[in-house]
């Protein structure tokens, strides 16, 4: 669906980026891969990258998760975001301390 981008290689783009992340010590998690769904699409993509998805102007639903052993959507988020015409919405996804909690998803300010 989507990869990595160059820094500055969306100023012209409208769509969404997303970093998922997670704290240091649940190192773990790196052998689990977030997946982002954006409207329904799904994928799988790298912890601490930003992560590019283009789309068209409007309301979005964004959700994060992992697979985690036998838990298929551990740590689940979900917003509604904006996006602007010419614009990218930036989104921070911060894993739970404790995977059968819900994930953060916030706005970069």
């Amino acid at each position: 669906m989507s990869t990595p981008t160059p820094p500055g290689s969306t100023a012209s783009a409208t769509g969404i980026e997303i970093t998922a992340k997670f704290f240091p010590l649940a190192f773990i998690l790196n052998f689990f891969k977030p997946v982002f769904t954006i409207d329904g699409v799904a994928s799988k993509q790298k912890w601490r990258t930003p992560t590019f998805v283009p789309t068209a102007a409007g309301q979005h639903q964004v959700q994060v998760h992992f697979p985690y052993g036998f838990i298929k959507t551990a740590g689940k988020g979900t917003t509604t975001v904006s996006v602007a015409e010419g614009q990218v919405s930036k989104l921070v996804y911060k894993a739970p301390w404790i995977i059968f909690l819900p994930g953060k998803i916030k706005p970069v300010a």
